[in-house]
């Protein structure tokens, strides 16, 4: 293998976190022009710009028939971006749990409520290790009614709006698909150099997606967030996490058993158990630690994320 794969993948990593980061900065700036609220804009916009790279890396892989890939991606990339950016963001915010309490309102409860229920659903979706057509209509119905449920807010806000458009947000539109174009090309050249490099080493394709893949589309939401914090702005950060990881199950898994319908990729029992058990425990402390019901605890919760998110990472490779 030469080293020109080697820079190609640094390439494509760069070229992916650079085009995500121009994609979140605009579509934020389409969400106040639009003047949506920041938790409903962070998580429709941002979550679904941060998201992007896991949904065009389900595409390419489950097009080329590497579904395992897909499905560790959006695995992992849920992973990721709880125990990895939610989790490092945390030690950024310096808020009082008054504050952090108030960010926790029943609209974002439902939402968190909602992630927890699809993340569950994949337990018996996933259990024959595969994403079939049957299973990708379930999650794309969910989301559909997940988008019914938006639009009752986004009208309810809209209704407080200005009607006049903004002259600029045609020019934002037209930055975002430059961005979106960038970050399929990044996301090519991302995707074949890491296989071929975890592929050097014997890396199985499952594994590439869980951690390779995963780490690498969740560099835009760690940008994000961090920004997000060092500005105190909770809601950003929670809707950005949220969107996010909703989007990878219902869009990104949603989107493998209808490309790939004739995969012949399965992933073992064990993985199975393994990866299930990890996204269900670290959404059910993402909820704990969102909802701060103690400063000293959550920060902790956070040490105990990151940990275990280093080791299940290290086990990935000893396995």
């Amino acid at each position: 293998m030469s080293y020109l794969t080697y820079v190609l993948f640094i390439f494509g990593l760069v070229l992916i976190t650079y085009s995500a980061n121009v994609l979140v900065k605009y579509t934020e700036d389409i969400s106040y022009d639009l003047n949506i609220s920041h938790f409903f804009s962070s998580l429709i916009f941002i979550g679904l710009a941060t998201s992007s790279p896991e949904i065009f890396i389900a595409l390419l892989a489950s097009l080329d028939n590497k579904s395992n890939i897909a499905i560790g991606n959006a695995l992992g990339s849920n992973i990721a971006n709880i125990a990895l950016v939610f989790a490092v963001t945390f030690f950024f915010i310096k808020m009082s749990t008054d504050y952090l309490s108030r960010s926790f309102t029943k609209d974002v409860k439902a939402f968190f409520i909602y992630l927890l229920l699809i993340t569950l659903l994949l337990v018996p979706l996933l259990a024959d290790g595969q994403i079939n057509p049957i299973d990708s209509v379930i999650l794309i119905s969910t989301f559909l009614l997940f988008l019914l449920y938006l639009k009752k807010y986004i009208n309810l806000e809209n209704k407080e709006s200005k009607s006049t458009i903004p002259t600029n947000i045609i020019r934002n539109f037209l930055i975002i698909l430059l961005s979106i174009t960038m970050l399929i090309i990044g996301t090519q050249i991302f995707l074949d150099s890491s296989v071929k490099i975890a592929t050097f080493f014997g890396v199985p394709n499952y594994v590439i997606g869980l951690s390779l893949t995963a780490i690498g589309t969740s560099l835009p939401e760690l940008a994000a967030s961090i920004q997000s914090a060092r500005r105190e702005n909770i809601d950003f950060i929670i809707g950005n996490i949220l969107g996010s990881n909703i989007f990878n199950v219902v869009l990104v898994l949603g989107l493998v058993g209808l490309v790939d319908y004739n995969s012949q990729s399965f992933i073992g029992y064990n993985e199975f158990l393994r990866d299930i058990a990890m996204i269900i425990s670290t959404t059910i402390l993402l909820i704990i630690m969102a909802r701060n019901y103690n400063v000293y605890l959550s920060r902790l919760l956070g040490v105990v994320l990151f940990s275990g998110f280093l080791i299940y990472q290290y086990n990935l490779y000893i396995y």
